[in-house]
């Protein structure tokens, strides 16, 4: 069995916060096992470094990591050729206790994958828009077209979704 060589702190950090690590992996990815994973790595490649890293948010600095797996998982796979599109699950994992929820969280999986990063990044891992693009890998004005396109998309989902009703 191996050791865990974080320190108390980082342990307690890491049960107080882990739940909403989960979450944001789940928000970029759609998909429990890959969210699980990225949070597991992220919590073991941040415990390596945890001595010596000295972050300023110690939060900010772990959902960062979960942020940047995460879109390691999506660029590996946007790499690889699918034969077929696969049908895609929509599921309740707890946190969506609502109808309304539910419907928001599949309107937020339409939109593109950029823009879905940059929304999740900026208002539920509260990142700004020079963390949400150098995670990204574009220009911090990109990164405000994006919000903007993205919020607008889901704007016209709502109003659509409130006249059918």
């Amino acid at each position: 069995m191996v050791a865990w060589g974080a320190d108390a702190k980082y342990t307690r950090l890491i049960e107080h916060h882990g739940n909403a690590l989960l979450h944001l992996a789940l928000l970029l990815t759609g998909n429990r096992h890959d969210a699980e994973d990225i949070v597991q790595d992220a919590i073991i490649s941040v415990a390596g470094a945890w001595l010596t890293a000295q972050p300023k948010s110690e939060v900010a600095y772990l959902k960062r990591s979960v942020a940047n797996k995460a879109i390691d998982i999506a660029r590996r796979r946007r790499d690889i050729p699918a034969a077929e599109i696969p049908d895609v699950a929509i599921e309740d994992f707890g946190f969506l206790r609502y109808e309304e929820d539910q419907r928001f969280f599949a309107m937020v999986a339409t939109l593109p994958e950029r823009q879905r990063a940059t929304l999740i990044l900026r208002f539920h891992a509260d990142l700004d828009d020079r963390a949400i693009a150098k995670i990204l890998g574009v220009s911090i004005t990109t990164v405000r077209s994006q919000a903007q396109h993205g919020l607008a998309k889901l704007r016209m989902m709502h109003a659509t979704l409130r006249e059918g009703n």
